[in-house]
């Protein structure tokens, strides 16, 4: 066996030392690799573990968030509720407190009132539609004859004082007269204010539509013979019309037929605006209740106010209907033609015009009426 020197063992050895060193070295930077690779993975899918867990968090939170809103807001809801609630009451309330001024002030300036209508028809027992009928007869043969539709109120007393006395005696005559002239008087005192506002001088004459209804006031009769009545004391015009302005163009069997076409289209039924003018004649003589003439003006804000209707506004409401579901159907077919005795009963009955308080009598039969 060879010998080695002392010198090359010793090289060989440090050579051998010197590559085991090398191979830990190369040994433990592989496993600092690995060890620093898992650690990289590790904390990345740590992060994306968490970052899913954030986006997760807010999603629920958001959706949290969303589902709140009604209830974070529940008293604010709940006190907007009542407070609009309170502002419809309190509208509800004034509009109520306009209108029942409004009535309240009509009353207070009624010039009569329905006790002394009353009073004033059983004073007048005597005074019944056939007496009625003697004095519309005389002042057709003097007035309308002559083509007068108008006179003074002292004239048309003369003729119905005149007739009285011819039907009944001498001591028959209209009995508690004060309540008519006060009505007839408040009538001129209107007019005359009314032509000064004009700058005319107000006439002393009135029609006979309105001496008429005010006459009515004393007649002692059922509710269907003073409708009929006034109805025919509209058609005395259709008559005084007729019979003052024929054709003078025509030959006679032409105005022969013209008149025949005239008498039954005209003289058989009342016109839009004869019925009209009725109307604001039993407004004006104090026989349509007060509820009846109120009507609403354009003012709707803060709250609704109410004026009084003319005769024409509460004809064209009782005839065409108002407010829908809780206002009141129109009562004739036609709500601008002419008018019949039974179209002119049902507008008198009608909640629009209420003559006599009929709108509150209920009756079975549209033509039945009460006998007051």
């Amino acid at each position: 066996m060879t010998s080695m020197n002392p010198n090359d063992l010793a090289i060989s050895y440090r050579s051998n030392s010197i590559v085991s060193l090398q191979r830990r070295l190369h040994f433990s930077t592989m496993a600092a690799t690995k060890n620093i690779n898992d650690t990289t993975s590790s904390s990345s899918s740590s992060h994306s573990e968490k970052s899913t867990t954030n986006n997760q968090t807010k999603q629920e939170k958001k959706k949290d968030d969303d589902s709140n809103i009604f209830l974070d807001n529940l008293g604010k809801i709940f006190l907007s509720s009542i407070g609009i609630v309170l502002l419809l009451l309190l509208r509800s309330t004034k509009s109520n407190n306009s209108r029942v001024a409004l009535r309240e002030e009509m009353e207070h300036a009624a010039l009569l009132d329905p006790l002394e209508i009353e009073d004033l028809r059983c004073a007048n027992s005597d005074f019944d539609v056939h007496v009625w009928n003697a004095i519309v007869e005389e002042i057709k043969n003097e007035f309308v004859a002559r083509g007068v539709g108008s006179m003074t109120y002292p004239q048309f007393l003369s003729v119905v004082v005149r007739v009285m006395k011819d039907v009944k005696g001498e001591g028959f005559t209209v009995q508690m007269g004060h309540l008519l002239d006060r009505v007839v008087i408040a009538e001129l005192a209107r007019r005359r204010r009314e032509g000064n506002d004009d700058g005319q001088e107000g006439s002393d004459e009135l029609s006979l539509s309105f001496l008429l209804a005010s006459l009515s006031l004393a007649l002692n009769s059922s509710v269907a013979d003073r409708i009929r009545v006034l109805y025919d004391s509209m058609l005395i015009g259709n008559e005084m019309n007729s019979s003052s302005s024929p054709s003078l163009s025509l030959s006679e069997d032409e105005q022969s037929s013209s008149n025949n076409n005239s008498n039954n289209n005209n003289n058989n039924n009342a016109s839009k605006e004869q019925v009209e003018d009725m109307i604001q004649n039993l407004q004006s003589t104090c026989q349509l209740v007060p509820d009846a003439q109120i009507v609403e003006t354009n003012s709707k804000v803060p709250y609704q106010t109410f004026r009084v209707g003319t005769g024409s506004e509460l004809t064209r409401r009782a005839r065409e209907g108002y407010g829908g579901k809780k206002g009141s159907v129109g009562v004739t077919r036609d709500p601008d033609g002419a008018v019949t005795l039974e179209d002119f009963h049902a507008i008198l009955k009608s909640r629009t015009v209420c003559a006599w308080g009929e709108c509150y009598i209920k009756k079975s039969s549209k033509t039945s009426t009460s006998d007051r």
